[in-house]
């Protein structure tokens, strides 16, 4: 699903799921409370700078008003609480008012909308587009360059703007799929591979697979190692794995990410599945839009 997809169909209930789940933020969310409804408060007008910078110098995303991020019992940092903004159509209008002023020069496309729950509260959502015009400066006595990566944001060295400058090549990531074997002992190594003509940082890939089909306890090697490192599960789909920084994905090369495999350490043909077998994914990297897709690998014979 797009950005502007997710913008447009996101409701208060959606909203409250994040915080059920215990959604963490990532490489396209962001949460954030609001400690004023009229942006007198000048953190609010630095989450919101700094947001349009970050969010719009890499592959854009969705800023959620009214979600407070914090650590949950297992230590993992996640939407934990809804915090509703009062007098929502107020934050909305300061919000509209303050997004060509809070960075520089101005992103086009951004938009807000609210959601609106009792008595005049509620959350707002701010959607920012991957822009092709930057990089942005963030402003709000930020005045500073922001780049988005994993579950935050960072200021940009002067090699970054170099690059933004100079219009860099960028990635173009797509999910590689193999066969090892036969029957119950078949394996599937899932990867990516960059035919973009840019170095593709921080690599993300999500998926869902057939069941009985899981990434194997073993990892690539028989030694339990990844490709990437393995991430936690997620609400939509399920086997998450990537790279907060340091790995990188050259130009034409491809990178081994995971094998899968029937569950148990000897599984039997009737385990394998009567139907085609699919992968569906998300896969990203820094500085670069999330793709969605699917792959069908067909049906393995049992003999």
């Amino acid at each position: 699903m797009t950005l502007q997809r997710q913008f447009e169909s996101l409701t208060a209930t959606d909203v409250q799921a994040y915080v059920n789940a215990q959604q963490e933020e990532n490489v396209q969310l962001e949460f954030k409370t609001a400690n004023s409804n009229d942006f007198s408060n000048r953190d609010d007008r630095k989450n919101l700078a700094k947001a349009l910078s970050g969010f719009g110098n890499s592959s854009g995303g969705l800023l959620v008003w009214g979600v407070n991020a914090g650590k949950n019992a297992n230590d993992i940092d996640c939407a934990i609480a809804t915090i509703e903004i009062p007098q929502i159509q107020l934050f909305l209008t300061r919000l509209n008012a303050l997004t060509g002023q809070a960075v520089s020069p101005i992103i086009d496309g951004v938009s807000h909308k609210t959601l609106d729950t009792n008595g005049g509260a509620g959350f707002a959502i701010t959607l920012v587009p991957e822009s092709d015009s930057g990089p942005h400066m963030a402003k709000c006595g930020e005045d500073r360059y922001y780049k988005r990566s994993g579950d935050s944001f960072y200021r940009m060295e002067h090699f970054d703007l170099e690059d933004m400058f100079g219009r860099r090549q960028k990635p173009e990531l797509e999910v590689t799929t193999r066969l090892q074997s036969r029957a119950a002992d078949t394996k599937i190594i899932v990867g990516i591979k960059n035919i973009g003509r840019g170095t593709a940082r921080a690599p993300y890939l999500a998926f869902n697979v057939t069941e009985p089909f899981r990434p194997s306890n073993w990892g690539l090697d028989g030694n339990r190692t990844h490709g990437l490192p393995k991430l936690h599960d997620g609400q939509v789909l399920k086997h998450r794995f990537g790279s907060m920084g340091g790995l990188v994905i050259h130009p034409g090369t491809a990178h081994e990410v995971t094998s899968l495999e029937l569950p148990g350490l000897n599984p039997r043909p009737e385990m394998l599945p009567d139907v085609d077998i699919q992968l569906e994914y998300e896969i990203s990297a820094e500085d670069i839009r999330s793709v969605t897709g699917s792959i069908n690998l067909g049906r393995i014979p049992h003999q």
